[in-house]
């Protein structure tokens, strides 16, 4: 009996030891999951509205740099069966879609300390299966343009020249829209990287951001076919070292 009980200790102990790891494996897989379904559901909409349209292969008419991204939101909503919209964080019924969104990297605020992204100034599309998509329509014409930014460190603090000063720079930017998909909703981890992804919409294309913070290097690694996220903890409030 004495063997027993000394067996069923240890197996319970390790039990114990391995099951949150299984647990979260499950829980990472199930958010893959739903990130590549998403990720289907959305283009699968944009070809109907270019289809609706009539403008195969171009984006500029749906994802208009004339219409706000509310009216966008919208818009796109039409191509998701049972779909709403939320136009911001005011209303009672739309503030559990505005949780506070953590960067896959550490990006500062302009405190110098780490911080969340914060989505209440969106529009969002509250899809039938719970995901949440955050539409920020751009306005340069014809999804074309120079804009002027700053060169920032890996933290998102602005770099400057030996005289103090920011160093900016102006490039052509081709982006008519953004679309950051929270594919569990309000649900935890609520971070860039893991349930949060990002998709940058062009006039010809839709493709994964290219941005480190907004979870660029998960997003593609899911796509890829690989169930590994990637992306660096932190806490917020912290400064970076």
């Amino acid at each position: 009996m004495a063997e027993v009980l000394i067996t069923l200790g240890i197996i319970g102990i390790v039990a114990a030891m391995t099951l949150p790891s299984l647990i979260q494996k499950h829980r990472d897989k199930v958010i893959v999951t739903q990130v590549r379904k998403v990720y289907s559901d959305i283009n699968n909409a944009i070809i109907h509205a270019q289809a609706d349209f009539g403008v195969i292969g171009d984006n500029s008419q749906l994802f208009n740099p004339n219409n706000t991204s509310v009216q966008t939101a919208e818009n796109f909503a039409k191509y998701f069966t049972g779909a709403k919209v939320c136009r911001g964080k005011t209303r009672k019924e739309c503030k559990q879609y505005y949780p506070d969104i953590k960067y896959a990297t550490p990006y500062v605020d302009s405190s110098g300390t780490n911080a969340y992204w914060v989505t209440n100034g969106l529009p969002t599309i509250i899809l039938q299966n719970g995901a949440v998509l955050y539409i920020q329509q751009r306005t340069n014409p014809d999804c074309y343009g120079e804009e002027t930014w700053q060169h920032k460190d890996e933290f998102g603090n602005p770099i400057k020249d030996a005289d103090g000063n920011v160093i900016t720079s102006t490039s052509i930017v081709q982006i008519c829209a953004m679309i950051m998909m929270d594919v569990n909703g309000n649900k935890s981890p609520n971070r860039f990287g893991q349930d949060v992804q990002t998709i940058h919409v062009y006039k010809k294309t839709v493709e994964p951001t290219y941005q480190k913070m907004m979870g660029s290097e998960s997003f593609k690694n899911i796509l890829q076919g690989n169930d590994e996220f990637i992306y660096t903890d932190y806490k917020i409030g912290e400064t970076p070292s």
